[in-house]
């Protein structure tokens, strides 16, 4: 069934309307399925004191939501990381900001009425393609039930599971899959976009954090990584070579140090953390302007 993760950043009202919701671990979830498609919305729970989960749910989305109902500094800082990222963005009609975006290139940006949003993303969620068969998933949460034993919270991203595949952790932990549950109903296999609950066998819940991914191969955490970095136009106080930032790509949110190496720029992890060649990242700080730039992992040896 085809599916779509969608990020809403600033109008947890605007993803009620479309979804139910479900989990919250910095990030609520709002879910919908309907017909042959499946809706995935992610909002930040509370965007004002944990604004790392803008970038969390920015950087995992296939596509972007961003209201116009309130034009404030949290609906311009989505504006600039959708930019950044160059997600496929849907504005609402609430107010009119095409002055706002002159100055700002938009990758396939269009506008809506609030109520036909929902139709957009089916549209969307049934022409899009797999991106790639390689199974992904990012995990945002760990937790025992009596009975059943550690379960995995998390969205694939890419490929495809199965009941009693083995898979492996980014912090080298085996995890054979008991069950799979997808939007709470069991199933025998989850796929790209889903919203998936794992039950696995023979591991602690407190061996898997946020942050981290199962894959097929193993695939560990790194230290540090090399980078394609472009800074924010809206920063003009910031260099970027010797700065320490909050480094945020799919659930995982990292402190790092980067450092000019060539053409790109090495960034040197606070702790080992889940990240592959070709995922993109958003760069923040905690003053205004709080999105200092964004990149592309070129390297993790």
């Amino acid at each position: 069934m085809p599916s779509i993760i969608v990020a809403i950043p600033n109008d947890s009202g605007l993803a009620s309307e479309i979804g139910k919701i479900g989990s919250q671990n910095g990030i609520t979830y709002y879910n919908r399925k309907s017909g042959d498609t499946v809706v995935v919305v992610l909002t930040p729970t509370d965007p004002a004191s944990k604004f790392y989960a803008v970038g969390e749910i920015m950087s995992m989305a296939d596509v972007a939501v961003i209201s116009t109902a309130n034009v404030d500094a949290l609906m311009g800082e989505s504006i600039i990381m959708a930019s950044m990222l160059g997600k496929k963005t849907i504005f609402t009609k609430d107010n009119d900001i095409s002055g706002m975006l002159k100055s700002i290139a938009m990758n396939g940006s269009e506008s809506c009425e609030r109520k036909e949003v929902l139709g957009k993303l089916e549209e969307l969620a049934r022409s899009a393609g797999q991106a790639s068969n390689e199974l992904r998933i990012d995990i945002d949460k760990s937790f025992p039930v009596k009975g059943v034993g550690t379960v995995l919270l998390g969205v694939v991203r890419s490929g495809k599971v199965s009941v009693h595949d083995v898979l492996h952790s980014s912090r080298g932990k085996e995890i054979p899959v008991r069950s799979i549950q997808v939007h709470d109903e069991d199933q025998q296999q989850a796929v790209a976009g889903d919203r998936v609950g794992i039950a696995a066998k023979g591991i602690d819940y407190t061996e898997v954090e946020k942050g981290d991914v199962l894959s097929r191969e193993k695939k560990q955490n790194v230290t540090a990584v090399h980078a394609k970095i472009r800074k924010s136009q809206i920063v003009r106080d910031v260099e970027l070579d010797g700065l320490n930032c909050t480094l945020v790509s799919g659930f995982l949110a990292v402190n790092c140090r980067l450092s000019k190496e060539g053409e790109g720029f090495l960034v040197r992890l606070e702790k080992p953390s889940a990240l592959w060649k070709g995922d993109s990242f958003i760069l923040i700080r905690e003053r205004s302007p709080r999105v200092v730039g964004a990149g592309e992992v070129t390297d993790t040896g």
